[in-house]
């Protein structure tokens, strides 16, 4: 993933220094059930959601990081996130539908502890190629970030900071690629909401990761 998004990069007329920040959606009124939650579902943020996604803006202007691009999931909760952070920062936000989560197909509606108790009786290779009827697979998902990834690397000409908000297991798929940790060591990169994360692209390191505005 890394040698082909910096392909894209550095076929750009401006400089190579773009830096990506992913940010996992704010907390979401489905993130309160924990493994109760339905698999896939499209739930509201929570107040504390919207503070938490209120922070990063707060957290970005104090900084002095200028973004130039905000690019969302499709999803009601991460293009909420987005949405907020980019009226804070006077940034209209840019939906691209390869963001979204992963498609469980008819275990769409199944709760998480079913589907890890399902889950955990393949091994890692079997997870990785495993596609729920109607659905997509891991590797698939892995393959259609990418794809989004580097079309957002394409389009960003001049930009330097591209905000990216999107979802966890689309975090845990991109993030270990990025920072050549494999894919297992997906479970190091299962980030809470709200939780931002900074790749620079020049620098071919995550600068931070799982980083959380607070309040000091």
């Amino acid at each position: 993933m890394l040698e082909g998004l910096k392909r894209k990069i550095e076929s750009r007329e401006s400089s190579d220094s773009i830096s990506f920040w992913f940010l996992r959606h704010a907390e979401s009124e489905g993130n309160t059930l924990g493994d109760t939650c339905p698999v896939v579902h499209d739930t509201p943020l929570t107040e504390k959601g919207i503070e938490e996604a209120r922070k990063i803006a707060e957290y970005l202007k104090k900084e002095g990081v200028t973004i130039t691009d905000i690019y969302t999931s499709p999803k009601g909760r991460s293009r909420e996130t987005a949405e907020i952070i980019g009226k804070e920062l006077g940034i209209a936000v840019k939906i691209k539908d390869e963001l979204t989560e992963r498609d469980w197909g008819n275990w769409g509606d199944m709760k998480w502890t079913d589907t890890s108790e399902r889950l955990e009786h393949m091994s890692f290779e079997e997870r990785y190629s495993f596609v729920p009827e109607g659905g997509e697979s891991w590797k698939q998902m892995e393959e259609r970030l990418k794809k989004g990834l580097e079309e957002i690397a394409e389009e960003n000409t001049a930009g330097d900071n591209v905000l990216i908000v999107m979802h966890r297991g689309g975090l845990r798929a991109t993030l270990p690629l990025l920072a050549k940790a494999g894919i297992e060591g997906h479970k190091e990169f299962s980030v809470r909401t709200g939780a931002l994360s900074k790749f620079s692209f020049d620098k071919e390191d995550f600068d931070f990761v799982g980083f959380i505005p607070s309040d000091e």
